[in-house]
């Protein structure tokens, strides 16, 4: 099985965007076409698949590279209904994006294009060069057709015991962080910026998550948190690395700097930048390369457009029930052990991540009761791999292609402060909370120069 030769996994999880907003150009016709179900520039297919608001025809458009900051979707269960639901200008489903953006997005949004919009090879030359040089997933679905909290927790955990975001900590729930200790499977997250990981939201990791960053950052001690700074001389190091490796972006959600989840109103150029960034670190080190696999996905949709329909597994989410996933995100697998091209077009959703895991590290064992009951309607991520190549690829991106992002990453502007995300009010306060309790039980932390940003953080509160 490939999947053996592999010794490290490596799993990213950006920010709502869809398949079609940020991928879906790749099946337009020209040099390079892969055959991702993706968008089409044929005039009936662009009508068909049109969104009607107000009398007015929206079809799929491409976004201008430099329209990076884009007003922030509304994404949580009850508009996703409405964007799926709703029919377009053809009589099918998934009509209801322009509809929702313009009638359930507050405040509303000036231009109602966007949420149409897609972004082609230019402004996002890190996955153009991923696609053509490894895997691209095409029907890979957020598992529940809501928001940002529910779907990590998916990803996370397999279950989800909220529907929606909420403001307050989440109630504590075996995690695959869990899963990998009974297992004895090393791990670590390394965090992008300044500020807390996701998973600071459960107070029972919270303290341990505060200790290690600290030790990492002040006395580059290996505590299972970590700040992504530190990961290529790690990675490059004689140090043994954990077998699974979850490398997070600086969310907008937060308190932050300079954000590159991807998360509206923070523009693409600087996830590209960081995944950039993190691949040319991974192929950095040759030997531990050759055995490594990255997965790179979203959380959920965020509101933009997609014209695939969501695909009918029923999951409950603390007292709802969902009938089925959520939209199609963008998604790659990228290692040696992939060829290059390679267009994996059969069903996953983020609990087959924990799949995964549990496939290299605990065959025939099956993860939990609520994954193993999804698997049934999905493939698994293990068969996009092949045996190990006799020499590795590592090919790097043209740096000529990322310099673009790179300018535009530079200079464009730092997002608005915490809660201005007019979708994601819940997850911003959420982090608040963290925020403030890490400061309150842990007062050194404002006077040591590594947690500088929490200082600045609490001072401009008062």
């Amino acid at each position: 099985m490939a999947l053996n030769d592999i010794d490290t996994i490596v799993v990213v999880i950006m920010e709502n965007r869809s398949f079609d907003h940020m991928l879906g150009y790749l099946s337009l016709p020209g040099a390079g076409r892969l055959s991702v179900e993706g968008l089409s520039d044929d005039p009936a297919w662009l009508a068909a698949h049109a969104n009607l608001y107000d009398g007015a025809v929206f079809p799929s458009h491409r976004l201008d590279p430099a329209v990076q900051v884009l007003e922030d979707p509304t994404h949580s269960w009850g508009p996703i209904g409405d964007q799926v639901s709703r029919p377009a200008q053809g009589g099918g489903p998934m009509g209801g994006f322009v509809y929702s953006y313009a009638e359930e997005t507050a405040p509303r949004p000036a231009d109602l294009t966007h949420v149409m919009g897609y972004y082609d090879a230019a402004a996002v030359p890190t996955y153009d060069f991923f696609a053509r040089n490894f895997a691209v997933c095409d029907h890979w679905f957020a598992a529940l057709p809501a928001s940002t909290q529910p779907n990590k927790l998916m990803a996370m955990a397999g279950e989800a015991p909220l529907p929606d975001n909420q403001s307050l900590f989440l109630k504590d729930q075996y995690l695959v962080y869990d899963w990998l200790n009974d297992h004895k499977v090393r791990w670590c997250a390394y965090q992008s910026g300044g500020f807390f990981p996701f998973l600071s939201l459960n107070p029972r990791l919270l303290p341990e998550i505060i200790v290690s960053l600290t030790a990492s950052a002040a006395l580059g001690l290996h505590g299972r948190f970590r700040r992504l700074s530190r990961f290529h001389d790690e990675w490059n190091s004689t140090a043994v690395m954990p077998s699974v490796i979850f490398i997070e972006p600086e969310y907008g959600d937060g308190p932050h700097r300079n954000p590159n989840d991807d998360h509206p109103p923070t523009g693409v150029a600087n996830g590209q930048a960081l995944l950039a960034d993190i691949y040319a670190t991974l192929i950095s080190n040759p030997a531990r390369w050759a055995k490594t696999m990255m997965i790179v996905t979203y959380d959920e949709h965020g509101g933009f457009y997609d014209h695939v329909p969501p695909i009918p597994i029923p999951s409950m989410a603390g007292t709802h029930a969902f009938a089925t996933t959520g939209l199609r995100v963008p998604a790659f697998v990228i290692s040696p052990q992939v060829a290059p091209g390679t267009v994996f077009n059969r069903p996953l959703d983020h609990t087959s991540i924990l799949q995964l895991l549990d496939d290299r590290f605990a065959p025939a064992e099956g993860y939990s009761v609520a994954v193993n009951a999804r698997q049934g309607h999905l493939d698994r991520i293990a068969n996009v791999l092949q045996p190990m190549p006799a020499s590795p690829r590592a090919p790097a991106i043209p740096e000529a292609a990322l310099a673009p992002a790179r300018a535009s990453a530079a200079a464009a502007p730092v997002a608005p402060p915490l809660g201005a995300s007019p979708s994601d009010p819940a997850n911003a306060q959420a982090m608040h909370q963290v925020i403030l309790k890490a400061a309150d039980e842990h007062p050194e932390l404002l006077s040591d120069p590594a947690w500088q940003d929490v200082k600045d953080y609490i001072e401009g509160l008062y």
